[in-house]
């Protein structure tokens, strides 16, 4: 694509692409960011035609006259870019390099890289400035998610950053897309397009929202209700995930860990409705680890107040479950896989150990730190840079791919992969396995499958691979559309799970495909998180000689694949494993059809007499 930004004619390519949405993409150029909208679909007519010209309109009109001024952390638009015609398609503005979704942040893989709940409490300080500087301006974010707002991390401190300024509502111009996680359930049915919707109210609403979800791993409005089974309808009942008649996640932080004005102030906002502008000085808490491994915001730990002494019970039964916890610590668990044996990586002590005890870094992890274990081979991975550490000390460095600012690579028993040069490349070998794009690319693999995937603008190429033999079989499955939050994979010998989180106009999808080792499609199921038990989360999966397990709070589920029909669907339940895991914790499969449960603080063997 050509474009004209000043005088200069130049020439964005897809590997320049650093992200794509429903209605623009967004290139880098030098040190800034390009943003060109989507243009009118020509298969377009009548009235739809003339209502999507009209809104392209709208928003180059809005990007023109965008207020200036504003704080240093808001990336507002710089200069317009025109096609060769000189119609305007576009502008530019700063970029963020290293930058993540706040999405990550409300990710468990993250929170446990050594993000702590004071450096969380200190970025949302940094935005509630922000947030202030722009309503005093009369400018209202409307459309606040954890999407558009980015983060980056310098030695623990977390910066927020405020983008896609052009959907922000001032003077005449209106936001008109809200996030159904996010938005103020008092605009539930509300046209956005009718008039200003948003106000600074609904501002610290999507803000107080954003502030729960990243201290506690939860949405205010998760959880599990009988009377309303859905996010939606708990957010329109005012029925919050710290009401009793809620079962609250266990994968997510207690909420007791948090202090009881802050839990007040949040009871008021998501329960009676209270808003206005938040509380800073509630951000001001001191936050300690205590020396059984929980982080929290109270005079005293709440988790030894509410349990007796004693040493936990590392066999249990129920009915015929049988559960052995393999391990238990009071760091985190930050990586397990099984090859051939159950292997992890946990941070206790300050320090990052293998599970022989070995010390894999004399210090905590980083924030956005990636693991990967090849036998006794540990890959950290930061950025792009790789070192394999085997027998405490560095073997090796090597630099790889990222995407979405994140090491792009994976390792099975036998080596690394990586990506270089637009080619994804076996590391022990240094074998060529196939084409990629640079930049754009995601991959997982496992003993004897690998599978992964690259977006080129509105396309999606999927793609398998078999480790130890060169080549990249393209599969067919359609593009992905709208965000991509999330990836995931797991294998078994003949199989490969994919499964994606995606959104798109404000809704949210999770989807999985189960594959054979040809590329064929067997079997796939999408739908909303909040709706579908089996798809509430894209991790917690398990792949058993073609059988699909997952983890719920009630319990390991056995999904059934309906070959015929090519659909997955919900199979048995097992009742009697409710105790012993949680709804999207790590599986990994273990020996005579059992598996391993990792959760931050354990590894539970589940096992079914």
């Amino acid at each position: 694509m050509k474009v004209r930004i000043g005088t200069e004619s130049v020439k964005l390519g897809d590997a320049d692409l650093l992200g794509a949405g429903g209605e623009a993409r967004v290139y880098r150029w030098r040190d800034l960011a390009v943003k060109i909208y989507h243009p009118v679909d020509p298969a377009l007519a009548g009235g739809a035609r003339q209502a999507a010209e009209q809104q392209l309109r709208a928003k180059l009109a809005k990007v023109r006259e965008f207020p200036r001024g504003l704080p240093q952390r808001v990336i507002a638009p710089l200069d317009p870019v025109s096609d060769d015609a000189g119609a305007q398609v576009g502008f530019t503005m700063r970029a963020v390099p290293g930058a993540h979704d706040l999405a990550r942040l409300s990710m468990r893989s993250w929170r446990q890289g050594g993000v702590t709940g004071g450096a969380v409490a200190a970025l949302f300080g940094e935005l509630h400035d922000d947030l202030e500087a722009l309503h005093s301006r009369r400018v209202v974010v409307g459309d606040l998610n954890d999407a558009n707002v980015l983060f980056t991390t310098d030695s623990g401190r977390l910066t927020p950053w405020l983008i896609d300024a052009d959907s922000m509502q001032f003077g005449a111009h209106l936001c008109v897309v809200g996030h159904e996680r996010f938005v103020d359930p008092r605009l539930y049915g509300v046209d956005l397009t009718g008039g200003p919707a948003f106000s600074p109210a609904t501002d610290w609403y999507s803000y107080g929202v954003l502030l729960f979800a990243n201290l506690l791993l939860v949405h205010p409005y998760g959880g599990v209700h009988r009377s309303h089974p859905t996010l939606l309808r708990r957010a329109q009942a005012r029925v919050s995930v710290m009401n009793r008649a809620v079962s609250y996640p266990r994968a997510a932080i207690p909420f007791k860990v948090l202090p009881d004005d802050l839990l007040g102030w949040f009871e008021d906002l998501f329960e009676h409705d209270r808003r206005g502008a938040f509380p800073r000085n509630l951000l001001a808490m001191r936050w300690t680890t205590c020396r059984c491994g929980v982080e929290h915001a109270r005079p005293a730990c709440p988790d030894c107040a509410t349990k007796s002494a004693g040493a936990p019970a590392l066999v249990r039964s129920l009915g015929r479950c049988r559960a052995l916890t393999v391990m238990k610590t009071t760091g985190q668990v930050l990586f397990a896989t099984v090859q051939g044996s159950l292997r992890y990586v946990v941070q206790q002590d300050g320090a990052v150990r293998r599970e022989d005890g070995s010390t894999v870094l004399a210090e905590p992890a980083t924030p956005g730190m990636r693991f990967a274990l090849a036998g006794s081979s540990t890959w950290v991975g930061l950025g792009g840079r790789l070192v394999r550490v085997d027998r405490e000390s560095v073997k090796e460095r090597a630099v790889t791919g990222t995407v979405a600012s994140t090491p792009a690579f994976a390792a099975n028993s036998r080596s690394v992969y990586t990506l270089q040069d637009e080619w994804l490349v076996e590391g022990s070998t240094g074998c060529r396995m196939g084409r990629i794009l640079e930049g754009q690319t995601w991959f997982e693999v496992g003993e004897r499958l690998g599978i992964g995937f690259y977006r080129a603008g509105l396309v999606t190429v999927f793609f398998m691979f078999h480790p130890g033999r060169p080549g990249l079989l393209r599969l067919a499955l359609p593009s992905i559309v709208g965000r991509l939050v999330d990836a995931a994979a797991v294998f078994d010998e003949r199989h490969a799970l994919l499964l994606l989180s995606t959104q798109s106009g404000g809704r949210e999808t999770n989807s999985m495909v189960l594959l054979g080792e040809d590329g064929q499609v067997l079997a796939q199921a999408a739908g909303s998180p909040h709706e579908v038990r089996m798809l509430a989360s894209i991790h917690g999966k398990a792949l058993l000689g073609g059988r699909i397990v997952c983890t719920t709070d009630q319990g390991l589920l056995a999904l059934k694949v309906d070959r015929a029909a090519r659909e997955i669907v919900e199979g048995t339940l097992f009742v009697e494993t409710e105790p012993f895991v949680a709804q999207g914790a790590d599986l990994c499969p273990g020996p005579g059809g059992s598996v391993y449960v990792v959760t931050a603080r354990e590894i539970v063997h589940v096992s079914l007499d």
